[in-house]
């Protein structure tokens, strides 16, 4: 009888990985390629969605950059603020589920030309271009 349950134990623990790694094939992990994201820059958000969208915002307001990302859950994206060609600032954020929604944000934004995007690994998924006046 112990040579039976030892045998059994044995062939049971060949078998698990390589079922493990089929189960793995059937269920690819979502990449850069399939994620994208829709960016609005804002003056305020509310009920998770952005509102005053614009494209030009008063000098020393808050402009909030909102984002939906799909395609990228469980990983890390970022919002890379850049004004005037150089970067201000980054915000990082996990990822929850499939359609997921994020934003970030200047509290007192100087006169410049901004540029703001969504970046997964070294794929940007999405950007938001504005003035500040």
């Amino acid at each position: 009888m112990r040579v039976h349950s030892f045998i059994l134990a044995s062939l049971l623990s060949l078998s698990l990985p390589a079922f493990a790694e089929e189960a793995a094939k059937e269920t690819p992990a979502a990449t850069a390629t399939d994620a994208k994201a829709d960016v609005k820059a804002a003056s305020g958000i509310e009920n998770r969605l952005p509102t005053g969208e614009g494209t030009s915002f008063p000098a020393k307001s808050a402009v909030y950059v909102w984002s939906e990302i799909t395609g990228a859950n469980g990983q890390e994206v970022e919002h890379v603020w850049k004004k005037d060609d150089k970067e201000l600032r980054r915000a990082k954020f996990q990822v929850g589920s499939k359609r997921w929604r994020v934003n970030s944000r200047v509290p007192s934004a100087g006169k410049g030309s901004y540029v703001v995007e969504v970046v997964l690994g070294d794929k940007v998924l999405g950007d938001v271009k504005f003035t500040v006046e």
